[in-house]
């Protein structure tokens, strides 16, 4: 612990701020896996395989009655609405279009933060690179200051303590942008399975 707190004082107010960044990158990834593969997990694949099985030989009656456990509980609300607009007496395009509402609000619920997550990845590098060439322009302000009387260790550790940063940068950026890629593909893929229960329980309508 006092090896880190040594490079926090070394690493100066850039150094402290991408740590900071690094606890809401923490933060943010725990909470969107949790939310996602947790709380609010869209996975209708069960659902899906029984009602291919099924050739539309299955009323909306019954999926509603029966099969609906099948779906995680916190995508059993969603699910419900749609059965009950698709039971309503309106216009396909018109039920089409109020599903699509309904999917579209739910998606950008799930996608919050992850636009943070993916500037977090982008502009860590940056601002690390930034502290490491503040750190450069000092080590060698200090050599021209001091000529041939510059005591090459103190240069070394200035140059030491100005790669901090960068490092520091890097280890934000990495688990940034590989938890981004992650969730965006899990999401990614809830988008194509909904869009895929939709079309298949319009079509036993």
């Amino acid at each position: 612990m006092d090896f880190f707190l040594t490079y926090i004082d070394k690493g100066g107010i850039i150094f402290s701020f991408l740590f900071f960044l690094s606890i809401i990158t923490l933060a943010i990834v725990i909470y969107k896996y949790l939310e996602i593969y947790f709380f609010k997990s869209l996975d209708f694949d069960k659902l899906i395989e029984i009602i291919n099985e099924a050739n539309q030989k299955i009323t909306l009656k019954e999926v509603e009655e029966n099969f609906i456990s099948l779906v995680p509980r916190s995508s059993r609300n969603l699910l419900k609405q749609i059965l009950n607009l698709l039971n309503e007496n309106k216009p396909k395009q018109e039920i089409e279009e109020e599903i699509n509402s309904i999917v579209d609000i739910e998606f950008n619920k799930q996608q919050s933060l992850l636009p943070s997550l993916e500037i977090i990845s982008q502009v860590s590098p940056l601002i690390g690179l930034l502290g490491t060439v503040i750190g450069m322009i000092d080590s060698f302000n200090e050599l021209e200051l001091g000529g041939s009387l510059v005591d090459p260790s103190i240069l070394a550790g200035g140059i030491w303590t100005a790669l901090l940063t960068t490092a520091m940068g890097l280890i934000v950026a990495i688990p940034a942008l590989v938890s981004h890629y992650f969730l965006e593909k899990k999401l990614n893929k809830h988008s194509l399975n909904i869009d895929l229960l939709f079309r298949k329980l319009i079509a036993i309508q």
